[in-house]
């Protein structure tokens, strides 16, 4: 006996009105799922097979007592005009939409105290109601399918519910008692109940606890705990809160660093700066000044230190614009906003044309951090030389040298000591020209001893100390191939072998 006849349907209606539900919600519990009587509830019911339940429309003016104001069109008067509102103070682009309702709490504890009424009161077989628990529609998406339309026209944007849409437009409803009825729902009635009294005392009111609550309660102990008088709404539903929000939007290029004094993200120590810039700061803020972005992540094909330049190519980098207002980015835009950020400094130059990407580019760049190459150019000095310099011709014929780094003293503040292995793929060595070294403070250094390594590597191998040797933490070292004491005096990243953007 699973199906619902007529009688019984309008029977179980008949009940939830004089009881205080909304037609919306009478509907709900029979679980009817015709549109129609959702969205025109009234004109549904004033067909002739409804003539005994449409006379009585009072119940519209006071609150309902399963779904409280949150079907009922009295309490969605004005939240049409707010929701619009918010969207366009926050002025968002997005052409679609995707609309995530938050109901109170105790809506699903009235719906458990309603059939928990009905299977006391109607003379309806036990499985009927069965049934119907089982059909029983979300108080949200009915709420979506009458509201929806009107929010489309308000806003002049369309619902995308299946993709779903990347801008989110969360409205949280509230009801002044919801904590009260929970309360009285913790309060102790028998010894089964007090020791369930004693197993959830400390629960806070939310959501999960009810709903956990609820799964170990009958029908009987519902009954004891509430009468319906006692669960009849005094006031709607009211809007908390509204929020928008747009998934992030990423773009990315590559760029060249032409400073040795600027870091690649904020450089704090102990809470103080200690650079005044980065490429971070450079590059991410204009673009997210442009798309009116609430933050940024920077994302990058690895990273060089403060000091270290990155030349020719550039490196590969994604900029994480989170909660963006402008989505529509053109190419045109990109150029323009290129332009601007390479005129403002001289420190960082965008080296490519700007793109809008993809997650699967996102992947290509965290992937390329492990399996790339990369070339660097080290101007270095041999300490302590006199007299014969260290021949540097046999360094062009090593290959795919095999290096053990165990982790740099400059970086043990913030990694682990791990030894590691590298590849040292080619090496191309040359004494250094003057003008090369220029800019140098060489006063107590003879210019013969300076030399230009030009090195292919894995990605990850520390450069400065392959060159120097950090104290014998790298094995072998380029002082080791030379037989010398060597020191690096100023490195370059000239390559990172990934295709990007």
């Amino acid at each position: 006996m699973n199906a619902v006849t007529t009688e019984e349907e309008k029977t179980i209606i008949h009940f939830l009105k004089s009881q205080g539900c909304c037609l919306r919600c009478c509907f709900r519990f029979v679980g009817y799922r015709t549109s129609e009587c959702y969205c025109k509830p009234f004109e549904f019911a004033a067909q002739p097979s409804y003539a005994d339940i449409r006379d009585d429309t009072s119940v519209e003016e006071a609150p309902c007592i399963a779904c409280l104001g949150v079907l009922q069109d009295k309490a969605q008067e004005n939240i049409v005009s707010k929701i619009a509102e918010k969207v366009k103070e926050k002025d968002y682009d997005c052409t679609t939409f995707t609309c995530a309702l938050t109901v109170p709490v105790s809506v699903k504890l009235r719906e458990h105290v309603l059939y928990a009424y009905m299977s006391k009161e109607i003379d309806i077989h036990e499985s009927v109601l069965s049934n119907l628990r089982t059909r029983l529609q979300s108080v949200k998406d009915i709420w979506k399918s009458f509201m929806i339309p009107q929010l489309e026209q308000a806003m002049g944007k369309r619902a995308d519910l299946s993709t779903p849409s990347p801008f989110l437009i969360e409205i949280f409803l509230t009801y002044t008692d919801d904590e009260v009825i929970f309360k009285k729902l913790m309060k102790p009635k028998g010894g089964s109940d007090s020791q369930k009294k004693r197993k959830w005392n400390d629960n806070k009111f939310s959501r999960k606890n009810v709903d956990t609550l609820l799964t170990e309660m009958t029908d009987e102990q519902l009954v004891r705990h509430f009468t319906i008088s006692e669960i009849a709404p005094k006031t709607f539903v009211c809007v908390d809160d509204i929020l928008c929000s747009h998934s992030s939007v990423f773009i990315g290029g590559r760029y060249n660093k032409l400073s040795r004094k600027l870091s690649q993200t904020p450089w704090f120590i102990n809470g103080e700066k200690k650079v005044e810039t980065s490429v971070q700061d450079l590059l991410g803020n204009p673009i997210a000044e442009i798309v009116k972005a609430e933050s940024i992540k920077f994302l990058s094909s690895g990273r060089e230190d403060v000091d270290v330049r990155n030349i020719y190519n550039g490196r590969p980098f994604a900029v994480e614009l989170l909660n963006p207002r402008m989505t529509n980015i053109t190419s045109e835009l990109l150029t323009r906003l290129t332009d601007s950020i390479n005129q403002s400094t001289k420190q960082v130059q965008i080296t490519s044309s700007l793109k809008v990407l993809s997650r699967f580019d996102l992947k290509k760049l965290k992937e390329g951090e492990n399996v790339k190459t990369k070339f660097y150019r080290a101007l270095c000095i041999c300490r302590g030389a006199s007299g014969d310099l260290p021949q540097l011709e046999h360094l062009n014929k090593l290959k795919n040298v095999r290096i053990i780094q165990r982790t740099p003293v400059r970086v043990l503040h913030r990694r682990p000591l791990s030894p590691r292995t590298r590849i040292i793929c080619e090496m191309r060595a040359r004494w250094a020209k003057p003008h090369e070294l220029k800019e140098l403070h060489t006063a107590t250094e003879s210019t013969d001893a300076f030399f230009v390594l030009d090195v292919k590597t894995q990605a990850g191998t520390y450069v400065k100390e392959f060159v120097h040797g950090d104290f014998g933490r790298t094995k072998p070292s380029l002082g080791d191939f030379l037989n010398a004491e060597v020191d690096i005096v100023a490195l370059d990243v000239t390559g990172i072998n990934l295709k990007w953007p």
